[in-house]
């Protein structure tokens, strides 16, 4: 008979109460003051710390989307509850995403929530080191992800393909939205922190933090394609969002009349990213056609019982 893992059922559910809390107190502070704990709304703070790459109001409803995935990979991973594999239930046999990624990512809500009351008290640099924390989360909330399919790959892709494809979209692409967004966030509030902390000129926070964004978008595009095609593939989230965001700065920043340094460097940025996008679509294209991310045997692979036996610590 198949056993449940209480321990594990306790950190899902954790997970989840994190996310529900970390939602709620980002709608009261959306709402701003009204008797609550907050004392104005985000969006008045971001219009008091105007910069050269603050993006059109209209840029950051993507948090709607972001929160919205999320949703649906807890949806999915809580649906391993109802269903049973010859080894057991399916959200702990096998457990493709282990106690790490969940712990991180109680954790990665932790840190947003304190960052919406720095962000109100209008506490800039610790609030850039918090916004660094939460994209740091997010990428070993990835990390975990990656090793956990990774681990299971041979299972699955005989087995059960379609939970394959959906820790892949799911998850893993909804984590990565999630983690490129709060990147460039932790970006937008570095140019805040030089300009009006740091007494750096407007142009100047400006043009150093669109040159971070382009030296960081050329080094995801090489190690994805070079280094790590085996784990992330399949994730190719990273770049619509990148160019969403210079979306929202190219309608509020760029004067095609008269166009500043930083607005000539967003438009060429954002042509960029749309070239590696498109370069980066037709890569897994022509490699899930050819090359697969595996070398699949037709050999019966271990099951999630053996392969677990062999996990250890925070990746069980």
């Amino acid at each position: 008979m198949a056993k449940h893992d209480p321990w594990r059922i306790i950190v899902m559910i954790l997970a989840l109460v994190a996310f529900i809390i970390m939602l709620g107190f980002n709608a009261v502070a959306g709402a701003g003051s009204s008797g609550g704990p907050f004392l104005q709304n985000t969006g008045n703070v971001s219009a008091k710390y105007e910069t050269d790459i603050t993006p059109s109001g209209w840029t950051f409803s993507i948090w709607g989307v972001i929160y919205s995935w999320q949703t649906l990979w807890f949806v999915y991973v809580f649906s391993g509850f109802c269903r049973r594999n010859t080894d057991g239930w399916m959200y702990c046999e096998p457990a493709i995403l282990p106690y790490g990624f969940y712990i991180t990512w109680i954790i990665n809500n932790i840190f947003n929530i304190i960052w919406l009351f720095l962000w109100d008290r209008e506490y800039m640099v610790a609030g850039v080191i918090i916004l660094a924390l939460i994209a740091f989360t997010n990428y070993i909330v990835l990390l975990f992800s990656y090793h956990g399919l990774n681990t299971y790959f041979a299972w699955l892709n005989k087995y059960y393909k379609v939970d394959l494809w959906l820790i892949r979209i799911l998850v893993q692409n909804g984590v990565a939205v999630y983690t490129t967004w709060t990147t460039i966030a932790t970006l937008l509030n570095f140019a805040v922190v030089l300009t009006y902390n740091g007494g750096v000129a407007r142009e100047t926070a400006g043009t150093v933090v669109l040159s971070i964004l382009l030296v960081e978008v050329i080094l995801w595009f090489v190690a994805e394609n070079f280094f790590l095609d085996k784990y992330v593939r399949y994730t190719l989230t990273i770049y619509p969002v990148v160019i969403v965001a210079l979306c929202g700065n190219m309608t509020k920043n760029f004067n095609a009349e008269s166009p500043s340094r930083n607005g000539i460097f967003i438009a060429v940025l954002l042509g960029i990213s749309c070239l590696i996008f498109a370069v980066r679509v037709l890569l897994v294209v022509w490699r899930h056609l050819k090359h697969d991310v595996h070398q699949v045997s037709d050999s019966i692979p271990m099951s999630p019982k053996e392969i677990s036996e062999k996990k250890k610590g925070i990746f069980v």
